[in-house]
């Protein structure tokens, strides 16, 4: 009997989509042919693994010598065939200790970084990117992204959930100006008055709370929402440094009976597939997981167009895009738009719903994503 592949596999933190990904990777590898360990950089409050050994260590800054050498204990003691590392803050860690072992290193940037320290692990690594191949990087093989797989809830009325999260609904107060017409013009003298929608449309915002998730200018949509007198809720799943600042712009646009901020204590999973749309404004890659978590269980998405963003939506089939040139007042004031276009076309929603299940069971199959790991592994011994 051959002896089982040692796998080490090292993330930043487990607060992130990669760390979902990674959670429901781990317990597909056979017991039986891989010997499988995790390192965790951060400290983190929760075990997405616990059946698994995993080793936390307390990183502070963005390169902790401490860290670096928990790192290099974890490799001598546990002498790994192989290291999967699946960001960039791991993959550098990683890259520095000298051994036998082969590092793979996954990637969700769309280009390779130009300094010095990324050149180095760059050279000293085999990656495979998702979604997108780094040509510097030699002896590159492209896997696309993949479709975590989870229990989602089933969707219930928004009344209902609004009461399980004991949200007092709001009675929609004056008439209500559609941008969906007919004969649309952009001035408000030229729109016909309606009664606002009787059931509450549902949005969601599944992101840290941090400047660079332009957490900001989503509640800016949702002021001009409010000024047009749409009857709607958002939730906004996360938490970060800029919770508090947030939170009195929610309150200074007087939003807090239609903004509510659920903290990291909600599940995504539970709340996505009862939405009507996941708004989703971040340019970070790391993040991109979630708009597949929510084409996963047919809800719309409306996002800042990026690489990623590109790779996985096509534009008015699976979701809508929003350019990204231009200053912020630009891509604040197109969002709104088309939010308000997708909310009040009801058929646009139904058919965006039916071709993001059907394009991520086709082309985001997670299955196919996990056995094209382990034939990585295997080829590497």
């Amino acid at each position: 009997m051959s002896p089982r592949l040692k796998i080490l596999h090292i993330i930043s933190s487990w607060q992130s989509v990669v760390g979902n990904e990674l959670a429901e990777f781990a317990p597909r590898l056979a017991q039986d042919e891989f010997e499988v360990e995790m390192c965790v950089l951060a400290n983190s409050t929760i075990s997405k693994t616990p059946h698994t050994p995993t080793t936390t260590l307390g990183l502070r800054w963005a390169f902790d010598i401490s860290t670096y050498f928990g790192v290099g204990r974890i490799i001598r003691r546990f002498r790994p065939d192989v290291i999967h590392t699946w960001d960039n803050t791991a993959q550098l860690y990683a890259a520095f200790h000298p051994g036998k072992h082969r590092i793979i290193a996954e990637k969700r940037e769309p280009e390779a970084k130009t300094g010095i320290l990324q050149k180095y692990a760059n050279d000293r690594t085999h990656c495979f990117i998702a979604p997108r191949r780094i040509d510097d990087c030699p002896k590159t093989i492209a896997i696309p992204p993949a479709a975590v797989p989870a229990a989602y809830a089933q969707p219930i009325p928004a009344t209902e959930l609004l009461a399980k999260l004991e949200i007092p609904l709001v009675e929609p107060s004056g008439d209500y100006y559609p941008v969906l017409q007919s004969r649309y013009e952009p001035e408000r003298r030229n729109y016909k008055p309606v009664q606002p929608h009787s059931t509450p449309f549902l949005i969601c915002i599944a992101l840290p709370l941090c400047s660079e998730h332009r957490i900001l200018d989503a509640l800016w949509t949702f002021e001009t929402l409010n000024q047009l007198r749409m009857n709607f809720h958002a939730f906004i799943i996360g938490d970060g440094k800029d919770r508090e600042l947030l939170l009195r712009y929610r309150d200074r646009w007087k939003l807090f009976s239609r903004v509510h901020f659920l903290g990291n204590q909600c599940d995504a999973y539970k709340l996505l597939p009862s939405c009507d749309v996941l708004l989703h404004l971040s340019s970070s890659a790391a993040h991109s997981g979630t708009i597949l978590s929510a084409m996963s269980c047919g809800v719309p998405v409306v996002a800042l167009e990026t690489p990623e963003s590109r790779e996985h939506i096509v534009d008015g089939t699976t979701g809508m895009l929003i350019p990204c040139d231009g200053d912020f007042r630009f891509y604040r004031r197109i969002s709104a738009k088309k939010l308000l276009y997708l909310l009040e076309n009801v058929e646009l929603r139904r058919a965006m719903h039916d071709a993001a299940k059907e394009r991520v069971a086709k082309e985001y199959n997670f299955d196919a994503a996990v056995q094209e790991r382990i034939r990585l592994y295997k080829s590497m011994s």
